[in-house]
């Protein structure tokens, strides 16, 4: 019995060991074959817009709404629910870097009624067969 309860602790163990290991978010991978990536209005809605190649390599124009960020005193925030800092920002735009970073760039205004440069890293998007989706 002693032996059996050691084997069940070392597998919680080597389990949350596990979860503990895995990365918070996981990279970008959409725009090793999207182009044009690019912020847009869809209605209301906050879209991260590109060209994405499909499976077959032929280019399909695709949009993912941008969900769950908003402008806490200036900086954006990534939460739930429906985007709402494009009401309180502008100069938005989407900065891709060399590697896996994708970015949301903005200037927002404060409660104050200033404003100020702010950035949120992207996180788990890719390009599913031409089809911008989060992860």
């Amino acid at each position: 019995m002693e032996g059996t309860l050691t084997n069940r602790y070392l597998v919680c163990a080597a389990a949350l060991a596990c979860f503990a290991a895995m990365p918070a978010s996981a990279a970008n991978t959409f725009q090793n074959t999207c182009s044009e990536i690019h912020f847009a209005y869809s209605g209301n809605n906050a879209t991260l817009q590109a060209v994405c190649l499909r499976a077959n390599g032929t280019p399909k124009a695709t949009s993912l709404v941008l969900q769950g960020i908003s402008n806490q005193n200036g900086k954006l925030t990534q939460g739930s629910g429906p985007s709402t800092f494009q009401m309180t920002c502008g100069n938005i735009l989407i900065l891709v870097d060399n590697g896996p970073n994708v970015s949301l760039s903005a200037i927002c205004r404060m409660t104050n009624g200033s404003s100020i440069a702010t950035s949120l890293s992207l996180n788990n998007i890719a390009n599913n067969n031409g089809n911008l989706v989060q992860q």
